[in-house]
């Protein structure tokens, strides 16, 4: 979920750059090959992503910010995201997986007169199951569950969501890659009242009290193109889409749009590597 950015200082800074690395900003490569155990470099770029799912308003964010990968052992940060290697097979891994839902404040038309909706962190175990891999092609199913808390330590339930996930590579260097992943968002019931959910005391004529329960919440697509011009720069463009039409979420007030759609760009400039290599 992608909520709100709307924040001053630092702090934008600082969750802006989580955003990048969840939404696949940069190009790290998978191939197995000798590679920097960590990478620092700067990104620049942009995106045009709604206020949260189900927000019919939006924000065009320009980015400059660094830029960070580690391809430790049981430790990684890609543009997967940040995420803990539990073990590993040659079909079969299990990561500890991270992801978050940034804030949304009362400002939204939709949300005007209720509380903030505070910063989200999510974290716990993903099954990977690889189904096909060959030079050019990797398809895999993805099974992360994941228990969210905010800012203020107040559990907010836990999501499930399955993907299969498809990486193309174009040529066998790699320099140009497709990656997409279709997958299913299930969300307890504390996680979908606490995002769409509309207590008594908050109704309007407009925007009447509701109770929302357990179920899928969205249908999503990711694509992304990642590109490598050399050793140095990197670039991607992504594309996301979901649905909320089929989930148990449609009828909130506080969907506006049963469509979200988000793009972004950027390229990145890696100035400074380890000396330090591992097999990836």
């Amino acid at each position: 979920m992608m909520p709100c950015i709307h924040f001053k200082g630092f702090k934008s800074l600082f969750f802006l750059f989580i955003a990048l690395l969840v939404q696949s900003f940069a190009y790290a490569d998978e191939q197995k090959k000798e590679l920097p155990l960590w990478e620092l470099g700067l990104i620049a770029g942009g995106a045009s992503i709604p206020h949260y799912v189900g927000s019919n308003q939006r924000y065009a964010l320009p980015l400059v910010l660094p830029y960070f990968i580690y391809r430790g052992e049981k430790l990684r940060a890609d543009r997967k995201g940040i995420r803990g290697r539990l073990f590993e097979t040659d079909r079969l891994s299990m990561d500890l997986d991270f992801s978050f839902g940034l804030p949304v404040r009362n400002s939204n038309k939709a949300r005007q007169g209720m509380p903030n909706l505070h910063l989200a962190g999510q974290v716990g175990p993903q099954l990977n199951w690889t189904l096909l891999k060959d030079k050019h092609t990797e398809l895999g199913l993805h099974l992360p569950w994941r228990i969210v808390m905010d800012t203020r330590g107040e559990y907010l339930g836990w999501v499930l969501e399955p993907g299969l996930r498809l990486n193309y590579n174009f040529d066998e260097d790699g320099d140009y890659k497709l990656d997409m992943e279709a997958s299913l968002l299930y969300a307890s019931k504390r996680y979908n009242q606490y995002y769409y959910g509309v207590a008594p005391q908050y109704a309007t004529a407009i925007r009447p009290a509701y109770d929302a329960r357990q179920g899928l919440h969205s249908i999503s697509l990711k694509t992304g193109l990642l590109f490598r011009q050399n050793s140095d720069v990197r670039g991607s463009i992504y594309v996301t889409t979901k649905t909320l039409s089929p989930g148990v979420v449609v009828k909130s007030p506080l969907v506006k749009s049963k469509y979200y759609f988000s793009v972004g760009i950027g390229v990145t400039w890696m100035f400074m590597t380890s000396k330090e290599t591992v097999l990836r």
